[in-house]
This record gives C-alpha cells, structure tokens and sequence, in this order.
C-alpha cells in the first residue's frame, strides 16, 4: 500500500524538490554530537543528490562516531575548519532544531542563497529560508525517505541502510517515538536492500573494549534519587584518559540507563572539548526532558532531549539539571 503524506507535507517536499532540481552546489550539515538519524539522514540524501547529477559536500562540526562508520561515503564527510571555503547554491540543516547547534558550520550555512532546514524535533523554531519541520515523523530519516522518493523517484540499496540506520537508532531500536508511517516505511526500506541484522550487529553489537572499561568507570558514580525516580552518572575527562577513550565511546550509555526499571527520569553528564559539558535526557513516564533542556537552551522530544552547558564542572552542571527537575516536580509539570 502505497503511503501518503499530508497535504502541508506533501507541499513541503515539492518545494524543496523543486530548489534540488534547480540548483547545482549543495552543502548539508547536521547538528553537533552526532547520532545515527542525523548521520544516516544526511548520507542518504547526499547520495541521492550525487544520483541527480548534482554537487554536494558533506562539513559537520563533529566526527562521525565509529559505530556509524560502516555506512556508504563517510569517507566523504568533513570536519568544519576554517580552511574549507565554499559558497553553496543551497545549504540544508538536517535532523537540527536551531541554528547554533551547528557549531561554526553555520558560517558556511550562510554564505548559502536559499538555506533548507528539514527536522522532526518539536523544538524547532524554524530559522531556515524553507522550514519542513513536523514533530509527527519517528525520525528525520523518515522525511527524507519521502524526499528522495519524490526527488528521484526511487531509493538505492545504499541509500536505504542509511535511512535504516537513521530510524532504527532514533527511536530505541523500534522501541518508542513510533509513527503511522514508522513501520511501513522501514518495511519499503528493507524491501529495496536495508539489511536489518547486519546493521543491528554494526550498531549494537561491535562495541570495543574501550568503551566497556569506560562504561565500568561510570557506573562507580551511578546515582538514583527514589522520590523523583531519578538516575544519573558522570563521566569525566580523567575516565577518558585512564580507558584511552573519546567522547564517541560513550554512545549508548544514556540507553542503558533508560532500561533501570525503578527509573523513570535519567540523564547522562559528560565533559566535551572546549570547556563544554554534555547532558543527555531520558523519560519513561510523563516527565517533559524536552521542557527540561529547553530551560537550558537545548532541545529534543518530550522523552529523549538534549542540552550544553560552558564553562561549568560536572558537579555544577548535575546541580542545575537537579534542581530544574525539582522546580518541575513542585509545579506539576510531571
């Protein structure tokens, strides 16, 4: 059965199908501390662009993670630096709620004459030239199944393990965020070649030593709060330095907070580069964490969210975050 958009949707993708089939040079990005929807998203449609006879470059402001790294042409991706100099025909921003959490890619973004943001988070306040922002859609991959769809009137094999990829991650393993078009869109996925064990056993099942030792040193600071059924650890630059690790090891780790059964509110806090801490926030219940990191100036959904923070010790950043619940609690907003 074939699946159809809404109305506005469905306005949304010619539109800016109707900018890709006109323009030539195209530059996509994503938001920082990339995940699977954002990197699997962004490859597809740049491989669907290169398909369509046009110029495309890939700059993120963050490596890619290397539980993402067996997807086509990441190889291509580039790391934002000053160095690299284009002026785009058309800038597109995907899987990202606001402009700053491009980092210094968004120098780039503006250079460009029509900027295009395509983003399923609630959050988002539409700060592009054309904003196909909706909320009701399981992942950014999910639009752009739609986008290539209509683009080039078909999905390649490679194309779609990416789009596999950006849905699977973003909601759990199929586990929460499921849409009316969710499952029917994966079946077409793995009908046009999405292998669906093979990019499981990429994602979940390859994860290094490394990260297990890193994992053990976090753990030793699991806390839980019983009154707001609240869990969090920390992880800090010195347990990055006694395991040998990076910030990419700790992929995952908010995941396996989220399945503490006496849990229903958790966080992960960790230190970035440049001074900058990290949060990660997950909700099995009621609780907003969208609501939660907005106070903060981050964003996300109602049960996964995200926020940063400069300039503030762990032990500082865990206190505001705290007390926000707290102050969320006393009014209700649960």
């Amino acid at each position: 059965m074939e699946i159809q958009l809404s109305l506005n949707d469905a306005k949304k993708v010619s539109e800016i199908c109707e900018i890709l089939e006109k323009e030539r040079y195209f530059l996509l990005t994503t938001h920082r501390n990339i995940d699977g929807d954002a990197i699997g998203s962004e490859i597809a449609l740049y491989s669907a662009l290169k398909r369509a006879g046009k110029e495309a470059i890939i700059v993120n402001y963050d490596s890619i993670p290397a539980i993402y790294r067996f997807l086509p042409y990441t190889k291509r991706v580039h790391i934002y630096s000053s160095e690299i100099s284009i002026t785009p025909d058309v800038a597109i921003v995907i899987d990202c709620g606001s402009s700053d959490r491009t980092g210094n890619v968004f120098k780039l973004v503006k250079k460009a004459k029509i900027v295009v943001n395509i983003d399923h988070h609630f959050s988002n306040p539409g700060f592009a030239h054309l904003n196909w922002t909706n909320h009701n859609f399981s992942a950014t991959g999910e639009m752009v199944y739609f986008l290539i769809s209509y683009l080039n009137r078909d999905i390649s094999r490679k194309e779609a393990e990416c789009l596999y990829t950006a849905i699977l991650t973003d909601t759990g393993s199929f586990i929460y965020n499921i849409k009316p078009f969710t499952m029917g869109v994966v079946q077409d996925l793995i009908n046009r070649g999405a292998a669906p064990e093979k990019i499981a056993k990429k994602v979940y099942l390859e994860r290094p030593l490394r990260s297990i030792k890193l994992l053990y040193l976090a753990l030793g600071n699991l806390k839980f709060e019983r009154e707001r059924k609240t869990c969090w650890m920390k992880i800090s630059r010195d347990m990055y330095r006694k395991t040998r690790t990076k910030e990419e090891d700790t992929e995952g780790f908010i995941d396996l907070l989220v399945k503490i059964k006496e849990a229903n509110i958790v966080f992960l806090i960790k230190e970035a580069h440049n001074n900058v801490v990290k949060v990660s926030l997950r909700s099995k219940g009621r609780f907003d964490v969208e609501c939660l990191a907005s106070k903060f100036g981050g964003g996300g959904h109602k049960k996964a969210a995200g926020c940063y923070f400069t300039g503030l010790s762990l032990d500082e950043v865990e206190q505001k975050v705290l007390n926000e619940i707290d102050k969320m609690f006393q009014k209700g907003r649960m």
